[in-house]
């Protein structure tokens, strides 16, 4: 998550605004849907901005929030879709990229995340199938996107110097926030593997054992 102190930004694509909000006054954040940043609200400002009539393979718990997809599409936005990803899908939107010139957006580029039963494909691997096949290169609007970060800092008011990125991901989170300014910190938990510290390329402002004591690095260090 990206955080400020009214506000926070995710990568997360498989929920809404609203249903983000509930998930995260559960845990006892209490922030508002139209305070919450991610790429399907980034996503729906930028088509909005240009003006483009979408096709959607998106998951179903959001598919309400952007609208139903145009049958004549002058663009293709692809997120993490889960079981969505069938042939059928992933064929509908190829022939949509391969007939004609027409913007791919992607909601992420992550390979692989954490969940109850172990670590699980991201949409990283269905965007790449769709780029390869359609050649295609699709312009990533969440993470690792230095652009999303830069436009997420900016929908939530904050320079990019004051906002901290936590997560658990060393590529996508915190490389890809570092890469736009923003310090990252990164989480020994989720899909966190010790290799991460040790990462060529990407150094973390701070690496914590988890959310809770990143919480309490950021706090001590605004006395």
């Amino acid at each position: 998550a990206v955080v400020s102190t009214q506000s926070t930004g995710t990568n997360e694509s498989t929920y809404s605004t609203e249903q983000m909000a509930e998930k995260l006054k559960r845990i006892g954040f209490d922030v508002t849907p139209e305070k919450i940043v991610s790429p399907v609200t980034v996503m729906k400002k930028l088509l909005k901005e240009e003006g483009h009539h979408p096709y959607f393979l998106v998951h179903e718990r959001v598919a309400e929030e952007f609208g139903v997809s145009s049958d004549t599409p002058t663009a293709v936005v692809v997120g993490d879709a889960e079981d969505g990803f069938t042939y059928q899908a992933m064929d509908e939107a190829f022939r949509h990229l391969v007939n004609g010139d027409k913007k791919f957006y992607c909601l992420g580029k992550s390979k692989f995340y954490k969940a109850e039963e172990g670590l699980k494909l991201d949409v990283g691997c269905f965007i790449a199938g769709l780029e390869y096949s359609s050649q295609c290169k699709a312009e990533c609007i969440g993470k690792p996107s230095r652009m999303y970060f830069e436009l997420a800092a900016s929908i939530l008011g904050v320079p990019t110097g004051q906002c901290v990125m936590i997560g658990d991901d060393v590529e996508s989170d915190v490389g890809g926030a570092m890469n736009a300014g923003i310090q990252g910190i990164l989480v020994r938990t989720g899909k966190f593997r010790k290799k991460d510290e040790t990462h060529p390329t990407v150094k973390p402002t701070l690496i914590v054992d988890d959310f809770s004591c990143a919480v309490d690095a950021i706090l001590a260090a605004k006395k």
